[in-house]
């Protein structure tokens, strides 16, 4: 980089750049910490050029997407809780919006030749818009069994207690995958099908096996087969073990979300006739589509249980006293506190551990 191209660079700070990072400030409503890395940004022999093309190339598309998704209260707020910076530089050599843009972890990368395509501005603004709202991408799958085999569930009677569990999760609302196994006999038959139940009976406990190819298509016979008979136990589809049911349980994009908890907090005010806040906890930056499932389904549970327990007197005095904020976040374990006057549901990353809406009420009513 030449003396020519270093004065420009000079310039741009003093003179362009804190105006803009203003725009950005004001369009956002609020700081939002700005990386220039400005050495990727200059082109030799182009110095004359810089003012124009970095403000349009990006610059002017960001200012434009904030002001877009801060143009209501909801926008607002989506955009607090999640955007925690912006970087800018050339290290790629994008040149369409839609491959400029990356939104992981709080942190918007706009990485884009700095000039090419400079007038295509609102390409730029509307990619850079739909990465800060829209539904997260999938997580990569690194080994396909890791989510079998981290349960540890090595022999027959381990197998059998972890296929029950998932069965009666499964049953009790979570979005579950839970496979077809067949069972080796001692006698050398083999039969299959899926899991119901392994009840108790006067001959010890029984396998309670459903035919059909699918679950909800069963062709309505049950197998019995007792636990002491079972020689082997063959689990299918093992790689989509304990996965969501995908037909079960929608990915919501964060701003879908949003105005959920948005719609949750007016319809909770109006009926405590108070007002309280509803949002994701403080430092809660979604990453993933499995995190947003994950929120997307305690946000419609925390509703079905927070909307009923405000209709009940009890409930209603205990809200009123004790609440004026509810956070929602993705953590460890599910589990509901109260801290102060912030009541905060924690949903697991363990899809088996999320909430049932029994098991949620029971937890807020033990935390009010």
């Amino acid at each position: 980089m030449g003396i020519e191209e270093r004065r420009a660079i000079s310039k741009f700070q003093e003179t362009n750049y804190r105006e803009l990072r203003k725009q950005i400030d004001q369009a956002a409503r609020f700081e939002v910490p700005v990386e220039v890395e400005w050495n990727t940004l200059a082109q030799e022999g182009a110095a004359s050029d810089y003012e124009v093309c970095w403000t349009k190339v990006y610059f002017e598309p960001l200012i434009g997407a904030l002001e877009a998704i801060a143009s209501d209260e909801l926008g607002r707020r989506m955009l607090r809780s999640t955007l925690k910076s912006v970087v800018i530089r050339n290290t790629i050599g994008a040149v369409y919006g839609e491959t400029m843009v990356q939104f992981r972890n709080g942190v918007l990368t706009l990485d884009h030749e700095p000039l090419t395509n400079v007038d295509e501005v609102w390409d730029r603004r509307e990619a850079m818009k739909k990465a800060l709202s829209a539904t997260h991408e999938e997580e990569e799958v690194g080994n396909p069994l890791e989510a079998f085999l981290s349960w540890k569930a090595f022999g027959v009677e381990a197998v059998l207690q972890l296929m029950q569990r998932m069965t009666l999760r499964q049953r009790a609302g979570i979005p579950i995958f839970v496979p077809r196994m067949s069972l080796l006999l001692r006698n050398g038959r083999e039969v299959s099908g899926f899991l119901w139940d392994i009840p108790e009976s006067r001959e010890g406990r029984v396998v309670l096996l459903l035919d059909g190819r699918e679950r909800g298509g069963s062709e309505g016979n049950m197998t019995f087969v007792p636990v002491g008979h079972i020689e082997t136990v063959t689990v299918h589809d093992v790689t989509s073990f304990g996965a969501v049911s995908r037909d079960q349980c929608e990915t919501p994009s964060l701003l879908q979300f949003m105005r959920r908890l948005v719609e949750l907090e007016a319809e909770l005010s109006g009926v405590l006739e108070t007002s309280l806040t509803v949002e994701l906890a403080p430092g809660m930056t979604p990453t993933t589509a499995g995190e947003m499932r994950a929120l997307g389904f305690l946000s419609d549970r925390s509703r079905e249980v927070l909307v009923a327990l405000a209709r009940d007197k009890v409930g209603q005095a205990a809200l009123n006293e004790k609440v004026q904020h509810i956070h929602l976040r993705v953590g460890d374990k599910s589990q509901v506190l109260l801290t102060g006057s912030t009541l905060e549901l924690t949903i697991s990353r363990t899809l088996v551990e999320w909430f049932t809406r029994e098991e949620l009420e029971t937890a807020v009513r033990a935390a009010l």
